[in-house]
Parts: C-alpha cells; sequence; structure tokens
C-alpha cells in the first residue's frame, strides 16, 4: 500500500511538470513570410472609407519577456506599433495573443513556424487575416 501511494505520488509529479518543461521559448523576433486579409481600416492599413478591401503586409512580432506561459512583446508594421501579450496553451501548440485593436489565435507548427488568424472589430472597423511568422535566428 506505502509503495503504490509512494509511486502514485512520483508518477503525479512528473505528469505534472513535464508540460512546464516543454513550453516553447517564444522570445526573439518573428517576421510574416505570408499575410493576407481584409479590412475596413486598421491602425496597420489606414484608409478614408470603409469599404472591406483585400491587403497584405509585412509584420513583425518582438517577443521580449517570458514567464512559463505567458509572453509580453510588441508588434509592429511600416505604419504602427503596438503592446502585445500572450500565451502558450497546455497543448505547448496553441497560442493565443491580445494586442490594443484586436486578437491573433493560432499554433506553432512542426516546422518551428507559427500560424496565427488576426480578427478585430473597433471603433467601426473590422479585420481578419492570416499570416506564417518565423522565429528569426539570434
Amino acid at each position: 500500500m506505502r509503495l503504490a501511494l509512494c509511486c502514485t505520488l512520483a508518477w503525479l509529479l512528473c505528469a505534472t511538470a513535464a508540460p512546464a518543461a516543454d513550453v516553447p521559448d517564444m522570445r526573439g523576433t518573428w517576421r510574416t513570410t505570408a499575410h493576407e486579409g481584409i479590412t475596413t481600416g486598421s491602425r496597420h492599413f489606414p484608409q478614408a472609407d470603409q469599404a472591406p478591401r483585400f491587403v497584405s503586409g509585412e509584420f513583425a512580432m518582438e517577443i521580449t519577456a517570458q514567464e512559463g506561459r505567458r509572453f509580453l512583446g510588441v508588434k509592429k508594421s511600416a505604419k504602427h506599433q503596438e503592446k502585445i501579450m500572450g500565451l502558450v496553451a497546455y497543448d505547448n501548440v496553441t497560442v493565443h495573443i491580445l494586442e490594443e485593436e484586436g486578437n491573433f489565435h493560432g499554433r506553432l507548427l512542426p516546422d518551428g513556424s507559427m500560424e496565427l488568424v488576426y480578427s478585430h472589430d473597433a471603433g467601426g472597423r473590422q479585420a481578419i487575416g492570416i499570416a506564417l511568422y518565423v522565429k528569426q535566428k539570434p
């Protein structure tokens, strides 16, 4: 009985510690290699009217701090920069990011890239897009 209890406790400790050790290191600069979207205007794609437009552009995310699954940084385009905060889900693949105007949901792919779907509905302006980010080598 005592041995079974010890084995169970040891298994529980290992089972709870393993996912934290596998959390990917998000810190660094991630750049888009592909981006396409539709917007009626945003800080990154300003426009005078609210007609939907197909857009594409280049973005970078600089993740500067990480504690466990949580991370902080900035998202940049040629026209705007804003703070981001995000987390890696318990599956160590799914990623959620919140920025000043909208949010991203996506996943880390087996090749090390990150696929993110962005959306916002802010101040009468809407946008949705998809991007592939690749982490730059230091």
